[in-house]
């Protein structure tokens, strides 16, 4: 059985945002011809956390508990580990420029399909602006990595 805090969504989020982050750093690092692509990306998962960090803070300040669930949990967490694998093999140089948009383009669709589209229905009144606000940026960090892999293909 999970513990309570690993059952906290808005914490697992957080986590989620910022190792999706340090895989666009890494990108950045990697994709010099790409490097303001990701650099971007990269600052919007940064301030996505920042808006569930100031969520969660303000749930907590007002007596109100973070969002706990079980199984939106595990599935954020299994999607941890596998940004934490891409990030491995990023680092010993087994991604490609493609691969990379692909990667990414992948997680931003899970993001929608998977993490915001099933939590703004189910979560508190509260949280919902922010998490439509993050669905919103989500699917178009989703467009604009279609669209560079559009050019890259051509």
């Amino acid at each position: 059985m999970m513990a309570e805090a690993e059952r906290d969504v808005l914490w697992m989020l957080i986590r989620h945002e910022l190792v999706i982050k340090h895989l666009y750093e890494v990108f950045a690092a990697m994709f010099a011809g790409q490097r303001d692509l990701w650099a971007g990306l990269a600052a919007d998962e940064q301030r996505h956390a920042a808006s569930l960090v100031a969520l969660r803070s303000s749930l907590i300040a007002a007596g109100r508990s973070p969002y706990v669930s079980q199984l939106r949990a595990q599935a954020i967490k299994t999607s941890i580990g596998y940004v934490e694998s891409q990030i491995a093999r990023a680092h010993a140089g087994g991604t490609s420029a493609l691969e990379a948009l692909a990667i990414a383009r992948d997680l931003e669709n899970a993001l929608l399909e998977r993490q915001f589209a099933k939590l703004k229905d189910s979560a508190p009144t509260e949280m919902k602006p922010v998490l439509m606000s993050l669905a919103e940026e989500t699917a178009q960090h989703l467009k604009t990595v279609k669209d560079v892999m559009d050019s890259e293909k051509r």
